[in-house]
């Protein structure tokens, strides 16, 4: 199977170039994430994806070029001289070589204690990488080739891990065991909570902080990816599902939030701020929704956001579309307000250069941006790594891709595992209220891992 095309044979290099070719499959299973599970004993990295409409996912299997991804200058930079050398028959969206991967919520910030080798920020191109869009699938080949001569052995061995990951089916059960949660550091978070809305209420220019937290997992068994992505799919959807794998250490979640999504030439983004839980029932629901579009609170911050991301979009956008009323966004344990925003890109303007731009959006740092970052870094008791950061894909070759806000999310390792929640703090807030807020966030995680509703603090 797959033998070397001869458009690849006749290639004629002569210096280290990225050879990504792309092959249309026919008989490829319906769906795309069984060569995630299938790759778990044959690569020590994989990546998924998967939009909100599972119309399109991406699995990113071994590492053919890897990346520090703290500066997203640094990655244009590093896009454009790879581009020089690269030789591709992609034509299609999300296919041919393509960064997978994310960036550190704040790069200033040394997280690596924690996220290892994912703490300052971590993109790759894959050596195999599967891609889906809507009925079509795609998979594309990686390859950094010295010479013509090399042509050969390395196709040779990139078909042979194919065949590999591709035949081999999934034997493992799904890990049953016992866990323990333990809320970490409550009093303090309250405390920070507390300083943070006199920060707000003083004559600082700041309206809305962020503030994150930790729920710290113990288990009696190593945490299989494969069932944490599987239970996420099954229990989480509309969100963006997204894997980070990297040797010991998985960031994994469920987002409801796109960052930034540029195709043929528009910007697309989206406020997700404001928060209330669903309800049991489809008439409390609706009426949990109802208050949630008419508290006070909750408009405050949300306005806040949209201001916020709408000065953003202008930077990077010509025309941004006409202004309307927030929308529910309704996930499994919460729903939100949603505003979203799109407009045709700048011609100066980079994917990379539209990410700095946005990152962090108030619903995730604060507002304004720079002020409320400092003092996040300064007085929040956790590292964030990739939680809140941007995580997706973009293209090599063209100006496309789509990242999301690593929220909901967990950072897997051994027998541990650490879950992330964040709330705004305005200046109405309300300490305890902002702590249930944050006990609501860790439930789709903490299902997902199959941990019980109820945790204890430390």
């Amino acid at each position: 199977m797959f033998n070397i095309p001869n458009d690849v044979r006749k290639l004629e290099i002569n210096k280290p170039t990225l050879v990504s070719w792309v092959v249309n499959l026919s008989d490829i299973l319906e769906a795309v994430v069984p060569y995630f599970y299938q790759a778990k004993k044959v690569f020590t990295t994989r990546y998924f994806w998967q939009t909100p409409d599972a119309s399109f996912s991406i699995v990113g299997l071994g590492t053919c070029k890897e990346y520090v991804a703290q500066d997203y200058r640094d990655m244009a930079i590093s896009r454009e001289k790879l581009l020089k050398n690269t030789i591709t028959n992609a034509k299609h969206s999300g296919t041919g070589p393509v960064f997978l991967g994310g960036f550190p919520f704040d790069k200033t910030v040394d997280s690596q204690k924690t996220w290892q080798e994912l703490g300052d920020g971590y993109l790759f191109i894959p050596k195999i990488m599967v891609t889906q869009t809507n009925d079509n699938r795609f998979l594309t080949f990686n390859m950094i080739v010295e010479s013509s001569n090399d042509l050969n052995t390395q196709w040779e061995n990139i078909v042979s891990l194919w065949n590999t990951v591709s035949q081999s089916r999934q034997s493992e059960s799904p890990t049953r065991q016992q866990i323990q949660a333990n809320e970490i550091h409550v009093p303090e978070w309250l405390e920070t909570v507390e300083l943070a809305i006199d920060e707000i209420t003083s004559d600082s220019d700041i309206r809305k902080i962020v503030l994150a937290r930790e729920l710290f997992i113990e288990a009696t068994e190593v945490f299989s990816v494969n069932d944490v992505l599987k239970n996420c799919l099954e229990q989480q959807e509309n969100t963006y599902v997204f894997v980070l794998e990297h040797n010991e250490n998985a960031f994994i979640g469920a987002t409801p939030e796109r960052l930034l999504l540029l195709q043929e030439n528009n910007i697309s983004t989206a406020c997700v701020a404001g928060s209330i839980p669903r309800g049991k029932t489809v008439g409390e629901d609706n009426q949990l929704g109802s208050q949630l579009l008419n508290d006070m609170k909750n408009q405050v911050e949300h306005q806040i956001v949209v201001e916020a991301i709408e000065r953003d979009m202008s930077q990077i956008t010509e025309t941004l579309s006409e202004k309307g009323q927030p929308s529910l966004l309704k996930n499994r344990d919460i729903q939100h307000l949603f505003y979203p925003f799109s407009g045709e890109k700048k011609a100066d303007v980079s994917f990379f250069s539209a990410i700095e731009q946005l990152h962090p959006t108030p619903a995730l740092g604060g507002q304004p941006k720079e002020l409320t970052t400092k003092w996040i870094r300064e007085h929040e008791p956790i590292n964030r790594g990739l939680y809140g950061a941007p995580i997706g894909w973009s293209s090599v070759i063209l100006e496309e891709g789509e990242f999301a806000v690593g929220i909901r999310s967990a950072l897997l390792s051994g027998k541990s595992a650490t879950l992330y929640a964040g709330c705004g703090v305005v200046a109405d807030s309300i300490p305890q209220e902002e702590l249930k807020e944050t006990r609501v966030k860790f439930q789709p995680m903490l299902r997902a891992i199959g941990g019980e509703e109820n945790v204890t603090s430390k």
